[in-house]
Parts: structure tokens; sequence; C-alpha cells
């Protein structure tokens, strides 16, 4: 009796061992505290929402497609259209057939709804035709060679759930239906979301990730210290000194920088206050602005050396700078570098000058100059730089403060063109393109557009020449468009390039495997933030680690 008895409960502790889930923990983002909000749609979805429940058509990394919804897709001769052969093995959530009867529900949604559309991508859309179970035609407003890559922020749902919803925008999507791996909402709190396998995903062979679990973190320096206790498996965090504070921890603590772009100044060029309005207008102001700045001194002090000074006076991202040639690179080179004398010089001409004494400037009128640099709460390398940035600035006779707000008024400031100076980085893209169009297009100046335009500095030259990069299919002819644009950035100093900033990802190996790397062996993890979408990619190479 007792041998089988102990034969049973060996059997059962086994198929308990197998049956186990394993789950990987992540901080895709900092928060204040979760709201059940998966709805795609909106600006303020949680961030495993894309992705995770919602799956693109295809991700593109560095030069290459990785096809997800979409298993490949061809453009017109015209460039005025693209057509996308969608993969037929795939399930919603709840065991509906995907189809591309979704795919033209979901872009139409796009196309005819503007307040739903945060990537501004249905302004492309002219026409959407169903060819068959599996093909659509997009029919484009004008031509784009780069449409593709647009289309991979495109947000596809289920028709027959989306379609009985009368105010999309304000829908909170608790239940979701989607694609994605990770549908099933196992827990949920105002600190704590763990979602689970989609019974239906069509790489369920390909996916050794059970669960994701995605804690509430409020700040940077939260993140550094549950970080450096093991709780998360993978992470983007600035961490000071990086190696002693978390690598030496233990060897299976690991960390890369991948290069980003530039994290900026930008001013407000809407200024509610008409005198400041016209300070902020003249070049003067924004050269002498810049070159009050010892950049490497800020970069070693802000950031603890964990970025690189602007190489380019617009911002262009360093890892682009064979596109442009080095006559047009140095050309206003002079004004992002350390000349405390010459901005005083222009501060002068501009009437800037210390009326009462105080070593602090007042403007032409005798009022008080005071500037105050937002940054969002929680941003220890954003709030270090403004702070450091400050203390220049009082060199050379201007009174800046720093003004921490949450994330969310942040932006809404931002928005509704009710600040000074803000302090904000930029995402990096497959060309300067995307850089370019991000932070100078002024169709995303609109107060439902990202932060990252909202300067409110407007070119038609500007405008026109991102469009007419949309129409190059030549190398280049592209950089041919990228030299002029940078020239026209720079020349204006609409913004003030500071630093490039290293993203850091952390990653253990202390549960998984499967992290991936160079061809020489070196790291090659995707950041986990919610706006990269090759998180996706590196998840399903992961495997938990058998102990």
């Amino acid at each position: 009796m007792l041998p089988r008895l102990l034969t049973l409960c060996f059997a059962l502790i086994s198929f308990a061992s197998s049956a186990t889930t394993n789950t990987l923990t992540i901080i895709p983002e900092l928060s204040n505290g979760f709201v059940r909000n998966y709805n795609p749609f909106r600006a303020d979805t949680l961030a495993t929402t894309r992705d995770f429940i919602f799956e693109p058509l295809m991700v593109f990394e560095e030069g290459v497609a990785h096809f997800r919804l979409a298993k490949s897709y061809t453009l017109s001769p015209d460039l005025k259209g693209i057509l996308l052969t969608l993969r037929d093995d795939i399930k919603w959530s709840d065991g509906t057939p995907f189809s591309a009867d979704d795919v033209v529900y979901s872009l139409t949604l796009l196309k005819n709804e503007p307040k739903l559309d945060y990537n501004s991508l249905g302004d492309w859309i002219e026409r959407i035709e169903k060819r068959n179970e599996n093909e659509v035609y997009v029919s484009l407003s004008r031509p784009n060679a780069q449409i593709a890559h647009r289309l991979q922020d495109a947000i596809i749902v289920p028709k027959h759930q989306w379609e009985d919803i009368s105010d999309k925008r304000f829908y909170l999507n608790a239940q979701p239906v989607g694609t994605g791996p990770f549908t099933d909402i196992k827990a949920f709190s105002s600190n704590n979301i763990v979602q689970c396998r989609n019974p239906y995903y069509w790489q369920q062979d390909k996916l050794k990730v059970d669960c994701i679990r995605y804690p509430q973190v409020k700040s940077n320096d939260e993140l550094i210290s549950r970080l450096s206790n093991g709780e998360f498996d993978w992470a983007s965090a600035f961490i000071p000194d990086i190696e002693r504070n978390y690598a030496s921890y233990s060897r299976d603590y690991h960390y890369h920088h991948k290069p980003s772009t530039i994290v900026s100044l930008i001013f407000n060029f809407k200024h509610p206050n008409d005198e400041m309005r016209k300070v902020i207008q003249d070049v003067r102001f924004r050269r002498a602005v810049s070159m009050s700045l010892a950049r490497d001194l800020l970069t070693d002090v802000a950031v603890f050396g964990q970025g690189e000074k602007a190489a380019f006076a617009s911002g262009m991202e360093s890892k682009f700078e064979d596109w442009v040639p080095n006559s047009a690179a140095e050309q206003h080179l002079y004004y992002i570098r350390f000349h405390p004398k010459a901005a005083s010089r222009l501060l002068d001409e501009l009437g800037l000058e210390d009326i009462d004494g105080d070593r602090f400037r007042e403007l032409p009128s005798g009022e008080p100059l005071t500037l105050r640099v937002i940054a969002p709460s929680g941003w220890s390398d954003f709030i270090s730089a403004a702070n450091v940035a400050a203390e220049m600035f009082a060199a050379v006779g201007l009174r800046v403060k720093t003004e921490v707000l949450p994330f969310p008024e942040y932006e809404a400031r931002m928005a509704d063109a009710n600040y000074d100076l803000s302090i904000t980085n930029y995402f990096s893209g497959l060309t300067p393109f995307k850089y370019f169009n991000s932070a100078f297009n002024s169709a995303y100046q609109t107060p439902a557009s990202p932060r990252f335009a909202q300067h409110y500095y407007k070119d038609d030259e500007i405008d026109g020449l991102l469009a007419d990069f949309l129409l190059q299919t030549e190398p280049q002819k592209q950089r041919e468009v990228i030299r002029k644009l940078h020239l026209l950035v720079a020349e204006q100093q609409v913004t003030v390039p500071l630093y490039y900033k290293l993203e850091t990802v952390e990653f253990t190996t202390t549960r998984y495997k499967g992290w991936r790397k160079h061809i020489d062996g070196t790291p090659n993890v995707p950041p986990i933030w919610y706006t990269e979408r090759p998180r996706l990619i590196q998840l399903l190479e992961l495997e938990p680690i058998e102990f």
C-alpha cells in the first residue's frame, strides 16, 4: 500500500510541476496607479495593450520586417497604394476567426474618426478595399514610399466587438478581445496586473512565457531599487553608476545601452505673454540659451556620463552621421557648444539686461524675466538635467527654475501651450525621418498630438520637405532631403539639443533564457517601453529556465 501511495504522490508532484505557469515580470511604463483601460485608441491605455493584446500587422527593426497579422505587403508603382496580404490561421481570443473585414473596419475607424487616430495614420488613407478574405488594398491620399512603416502602428481590433460600441473614445474595454499572446486578464488591481496566455494565439508553439506581470512603479528611483533586488526580469531604467548599483549584485543581472535620440529643451513659440513670445521667436535668444550650456559637464552630472553630447544642431541622431555631409554638420555646430560670452552678447543685443542689479536679466519693458522648465515627475534624469541647465543659465543672467509635474499634467501643459520651456526626448527610427517628422511637422501641433512638436514652431518649407521625403525611393535623394531639413532646423535653432540618451535595457537570466544577441555576442535586447514594437519579437524568443 505504501509503495503505491508514494508512486501516486510522485506522479502528482510531477504533474503539478509540469502544470506550473511561469510569469515574466516587466516594467513597460512608470505609473501612479492602474485603471483597467485596454482601449488601444486612447493615449492613456495600459502599457501592455499594444503588442500583447492587439498584435500589429508587422514590426520593422533595423531594416528587417517581422510579419505578424500580415504575411507580406506590396507597394503600388505610383506609391499611392499598398496591398496587405494577411495570415489565414489567426483567431481572436474569443475564438472568432480573424479576417480582412477586421483590418478594413479598423483602418476605416482611423480614417473616419480622427479622435481615435493618435498617430495620424488616417490622414494618409483615401479608401480601404477588401480584395478577398486575406487581402486588403489601402489607397492613399498622396504618395508615400514609407507607408508600410506607418502601418506597423495601425491598431487592428475585432469588428464583431467594436462595431457595437457607440462612443469608442471613452470605452475602457475592460474585457479585451485581441490577437496578441496575453489576452487573459488573470489579476487586476491598482498596483498589479497579470495577463496570461491567449488560448487561441496563432503561435502557441513558439510562446514559452505563460503570463506577464506588470506591477506599479511610481518613479525611476523606485524602479532602480526594486530592479536591483531582482524583482523584475526586463526593464529600461536609468541607473547611475550601473555597474556598481546593478550589475555587480549578481552574475545574472545584465544590461546594455541602445542608442536613442536626443533629449532637448523646447521653447513655447505660442507663449501666452506677448513680450516673452517675441523674445522666444527671436533666433538670437534661442542661440544664446543653447550656447549657455556646457553639455559635457551637464551630461556627466545629470546622467552620470550615460549619454553623449549633441553632435548636430538640428538634434538629429549621431548614428545617422553619414546622412549629412561634414560641411552641413559643422555649419551650425558653434551654436550648440559652450560660448557664454557670445551668449551674453546676444542677450544684450535683445535688450535683456540686469536693471535692478540682482545679477539676473529683465525683459526690455523692465518686467522680470523668469523662465520655468517643466519636467515629468519620476523622470530623474530629465529633472537632473533641467536643474543643472538652470544653474548654467544663471551664469549668463537668466533666471530659470525647474517645475516638476505629474506626467499627465506635463503633457497637458504642452498641449495647451501653457509653459515656458520643456525638456523632452524623442524616439529613434529606421531613418532620420522619424525624428524630423515627429519633432517639426506642424500637422502634429494639435492638442491631441504627442508632445514632441508642441513647441508650435511652424515652417512651410520644413513641412514641404517632410512630404517630399515620402516620395523618394532612392537613398541618395532621401539623404538630400534630410540634409536640407537638418540645415533649416539647425539655422533656426528651433530646439536646444542637449545630449543623446543611451537607452538602457536591463534583463536577468535568473528565470528566463533566449535574450537576443548580436553576432559578436553582445546583448541586443530591445527596450520594454510601450513604444517599442520589437519587444514582442524578443518576448517570443524567451524560455523559462528549468530548475
